[in-house]
């Protein structure tokens, strides 16, 4: 019997559950925002309901696990990443995609033991589709397996990536510059506005690669276990090994394509969640 399946079976209920919360109240539209760490990353009454029904739902059966989540870090506790059974929330990835009403956002919640990956849940609530992966078992969409795209060559791979929310001026000019440089060798570059839901890009095979500098631990603990299951190669964007913690990441369908792109990237000093 799986140690952990459980809490999986669990994890999988109150995420649908909240999903349709969610979905609910898209529809209203009636957003309280709250300040974040900048304009351009909006926070509604959503998130921190959101995370309260899941974290609330855990600890009534694992009074003993611990939680690294989006709301609670932003409320000035620490995200402590250690060895004790640990959920790592994020209620509503793509909050400013949910406030314009912009089809894509999702609830992400990963569960890790030892820090290490047990499993991860991904939901896409606008287009009713479940992520999960359970570590060693493959990759699922609503089911169904799921496998990368088999890209080897730069020229013809998708690129996945984001500007972010913080507009420090030196920050962004380092993400355009990277930008600029890969889009002249790649097929294309797209940006969803939700880290979670590029990286299910690369998992389904819609595209080829993910990098990015910023994004939380929250943005992407469940949904990098979901992409190594389907065959993705994960690391830091300079390919040495990936650091949850370190806020940058890179994302591939294959070790080829991840070697084409990590000479085109520099690297960027950012504060670490954990």
């Amino acid at each position: 019997m799986d140690p952990f399946k459980e809490e999986f079976l669990l994890a999988t209920e109150i995420v649908i559950s909240a999903g349709q919360y969610v979905r609910s109240a898209a529809k209203s539209q009636s957003q309280a925002s709250e300040s974040k760490e900048c304009y351009a990353d909006l926070v509604t009454e959503y998130d921190q309901k959101v995370e309260k029904m899941l974290m609330s739902a855990i600890s009534e059966k694992f009074a003993d696990h611990k939680f690294i989540a989006e709301e609670m870090s932003a409320d000035g506790n620490s995200a402590a990443f250690t060895d004790e059974p640990t959920w790592i929330i994020d209620p509503i990835d793509g909050t400013t995609n949910f406030v314009h009403g912009f089809p894509a956002f999702a609830i992400s919640v990963g569960f890790f033991h030892l820090q290490e990956p047990v499993f991860g849940i991904v939901y896409d609530i606008p287009n009713d589709k479940m992520y999960s992966a359970v570590k060693g078992k493959g990759a699922f969409c609503n089911g169904r397996l799921m496998k990368c795209s088999p890209t080897t060559e730069l020229q013809e791979a998708l690129i996945a990536t984001e500007y972010g929310s913080q507009r420090e001026p030196n920050f962004l000019k380092f993400k355009i510059d990277t930008m600029a440089k890969i889009v002249e060798k790649c097929h294309g570059i797209r940006s969803l506005g939700c880290a979670t839901l590029n990286i299910i890009q690369v998992a389904m095979g819609t595209a080829d690669a993910y990098y990015e500098f910023g994004p939380h631990i929250w943005d992407f603990a469940a949904a990098h276990l979901i992409a190594l299951e389907a065959g993705a190669v994960c690391s830091a964007p300079n390919g040495s090994k990936m650091d949850l913690c370190s806020r940058k990441l890179m994302v591939c369908s294959t070790k080829e394509l991840r070697d084409q792109l990590t000479p085109l990237i520099d690297d960027y000093q950012l504060a670490r969640d954990c």
